[in-house]
C-alpha cells in the first residue's frame, strides 16, 4: 500500500532517508526545512510511503514546484506505477533521484523521449569534511554591485545545464540574480576584488550539505576556480558544523576538479526535466 505520510511517520521517514543520505538530500532537506505539512514554499513537499513487512520500502515526494523526488531501493515497474498513481492529478515538471530508480519511474511514466528537456545521469560524489584541506580563498555573498554580471552568469549556467524554465531565459536569469543578491545562499569566489565563480548549498540535512549551482565563466575556466569555489564553500560549512558533503557533477572536467579536493564517487544521480509540465494520470 502507498499512502500519504502522517506526522507519526516523521521519525521513521527521517531514519529511512538518512540511511541513504547520498541520494536523499532533496527529500530529507525539504522535510527538515518545511515538514510533512508542507506550506507555500516552492520546495515544500508532499510525501507518500510504500510499506512492507520490514517497514518503509519506498518514499515518493512531490515538491510544490512539481519535482518528483524518489527513494525506492529495488523499485520495479509495478511499484513505480503505484507510486505514480498515488500522485494522480498532480502536475510534474521533473524527476530526480538515484539513476537506476529514476529510470524505472520514467519507464512507468511512458513519456516519449522528445518530452524531456533534460534527461541526464551524472556522477554522484561524497566528501567527509574532516578530510577537506581548506584553501586560502576569499568568498562573500552576492551584493548589489554584482547585479551587472550575475544575470549573465545565471543565463549561461541554465543554458549549459539545460535547466532553464520555459519562457524568457533572460527574465529567469534576472530573477535568479535578484534572489542571489537579496538572499544568503549564493557565495562568490573573489580574486583581486572581482567575482570569478559562484556556488551554493542547495540542500541541508542534519550534518550533511549538498553543493549546487557551481559556475565559472568560460573565459576563467581551467585554472582550478571551480574546485576552489567548492572547497571554500565547504570549509565555511564545516566551521558551522557540517560533516559530509554531497554533489553530482555535470561534466567530466567538473568530476576531476572535485576529485582533486577529495570527493569520491558513490554512484550515479539522475536529473530529468520536462519541456512542459505533465499531469499524472491514474496508473494502476
Amino acid at each position: 500500500m502507498i499512502r500519504p505520510a502522517r506526522p507519526e511517520d516523521a521519525a521513521r521517514l527521517r531514519a529511512f532517508l538518512a540511511a541513504r543520505i547520498e541520494t536523499s538530500m532533496f527529500l530529507l532537506g525539504n522535510l527538515e526545512a518545511h515538514g510533512l505539512c508542507g506550506g507555500d514554499h516552492a520546495h515544500a513537499t508532499t510525501y507518500w510511503l510504500a510499506e512492507g513487512d520490514a517497514g518503509i520500502m519506498a518514499v515518493l515526494g512531490l515538491s510544490n514546484d512539481g519535482v518528483l523526488l524518489l527513494q525506492a531501493p529495488g523499485i520495479d515497474v509495478t511499484l513505480a506505477r503505484r507510486c505514480l498513481a498515488a500522485a494522480a492529478g498532480r502536475r510534474i515538471k521533473g524527476i530526480t533521484g538515484a539513476a537506476d530508480q529514476v529510470q524505472v519511474l520514467r519507464d512507468a511514466l511512458a513519456l516519449p523521449a522528445t518530452a524531456w528537456q533534460l534527461d541526464d545521469d551524472q556522477p554522484l560524489l561524497r566528501l567527509d569534511l574532516a578530510d577537506l584541506a581548506a584553501p586560502r580563498v576569499v568568498l562573500r555573498k552576492a551584493m548589489e554591485d554584482d547585479r551587472a554580471v550575475l544575470p549573465g552568469w545565471f543565463a549561461a549556467y541554465m543554458a549549459q545545464t539545460h535547466t532553464a524554465p520555459p519562457g524568457d531565459l533572460a527574465e529567469a536569469a534576472r530573477i535568479r540574480a535578484e534572489a542571489a543578491i537579496t538572499g544568503s545562499k549564493v557565495r562568490l569566489l573573489i580574486e583581486d576584488g572581482r567575482a570569478v565563480a559562484m556556488g551554493a548549498i542547495n540542500a541541508r540535512a542534519g550534518r550533511a550539505v549538498q553543493v549546487g549551482g557551481v559556475f565559472v565563466p568560460p573565459a576563467l575556466r581551467r585554472a582550478g576556480r571551480g574546485g576552489a569555489m567548492v572547497a571554500g564553500l565547504l570549509a565555511e560549512e564545516r566551521e558551522s558544523g557540517a560533516q559530509v558533503a554531497i554533489l553530482f557533477a555535470a561534466s567530466d572536467s567538473a568530476t576531476r576538479a572535485y576529485a582533486r579536493i577529495g570527493f569520491q564517487p558513490v554512484g550515479r544521480y539522475h536529473l530529468a526535466l520536462l519541456k512542459t509540465p505533465h499531469e499524472l494520470g491514474s496508473l494502476r
